[in-house]
């Protein structure tokens, strides 16, 4: 399995913790702005499995130590919180009749202060545990 398929299932998995340590938000603003819940609450999930895809492409040859892939986790969790809450913006225009700026402010103010701490957990458990399985030796196949 590549560095960039295990680095989607873990920041999946971990995304999904982060998002579920919010998803009271998460919910009550899906309701108000007409979308499901449980489909909003997946979209950060979502989001980081295509980040980490990106991010960890070639990382076997690239990630010698731990702290290389905790950052990359970390820039995994910062471009999935500004598309999350550049996605809340939009949402929020459309239902709510304010400009777009105006209402990125406030997903990015309001995202970032709630969501912030669970984000940064998970993107450090989830940029070491990534970092672990990509830079451990497998043990050899015996026949």
């Amino acid at each position: 399995m590549s560095a960039a398929t295990i680095a989607s299932l873990v920041f999946f998995a971990f995304s999904l913790v982060a998002a579920a340590t919010v998803e009271f938000l998460l919910g009550a603003f899906a309701e108000r702005v007409g979308v499901n819940r449980w489909a909003f609450s997946m979209v950060p999930a979502l989001l980081a499995m295509l980040y980490s895809l990106i991010v960890y492409q070639s990382a076997e040859r690239k990630i010698r130590r731990l702290g290389e892939s905790m950052s990359r986790g970390i820039l995994v969790m910062l471009l999935t919180w500004a598309s999350f809450a550049a996605m809340i913006g939009w949402a929020l225009c459309q239902t709510q009749k304010l400009g777009f700026a105006y209402s990125l402010k406030t997903a990015l103010e309001v995202s970032g202060l709630i969501g912030g701490g669970p984000m940064l957990l998970c993107a450090l458990g989830a940029g070491m545990l990534t970092g672990v399985l990509i830079i451990r030796k497998p043990r050899p196949r015996i026949e």
